[in-house]
C-alpha cells in the first residue's frame, strides 16, 4: 500500500441560520490534493429536513461541484480522482452553498486546514 501525503487541504463548515437548537442542519466539505496529483472531494450533510430522495446541489461561487441524494436527513458525496483536473478549482475565501429543490439550506466559506 502506498502512503499518500496531503499537499493541500481546504475545508468548510456548512451551517444554517434556521433550525432548532439541537438538530440544526449542518455539514462539512473537505477538498484534499495529494503528492501524487490525486484529489478527493468529500461532503457530508446532516439534519436536513427534506423529503427522502431530494437532490442536494453544492456550488462554489455559483459553480456546481456536486449533486447527490439525501436520505433520512443525511447526504454524502465522496469522490476521488487521480486526474488533477477532475474537480472545479477551489481556493480559500470562496463561498459554498447547498441547495435542495432550489431552496438554500446551508452555507459556508472555504478555508485552509
Amino acid at each position: 500500500m502506498t502512503v499518500r501525503i496531503v499537499k493541500h487541504e481546504l475545508e468548510s463548515k456548512l451551517e444554517s441560520r434556521t433550525g432548532g437548537r439541537f438538530s440544526k442542519p449542518n455539514g462539512k466539505l473537505e477538498r484534499k490534493t495529494y503528492d501524487d496529483f490525486g484529489e478527493r472531494l468529500k461532503i457530508v450533510l446532516r439534519n436536513l429536513r427534506v423529503p427522502d430522495n431530494s437532490i442536494a446541489v453544492v456550488t462554489v461561487d455559483d459553480v456546481e461541484i456536486a449533486r447527490f441524494p439525501v436520505h433520512g436527513g443525511t447526504g454524502r458525496f465522496d469522490k476521488e480522482s487521480r486526474d488533477s483536473c477532475a474537480f472545479v478549482p477551489m481556493e480559500a475565501g470562496q463561498n459554498i452553498e447547498v441547495k435542495v429543490d432550489a431552496a438554500l439550506v446551508l452555507t459556508g466559506k472555504l478555508c485552509v486546514d
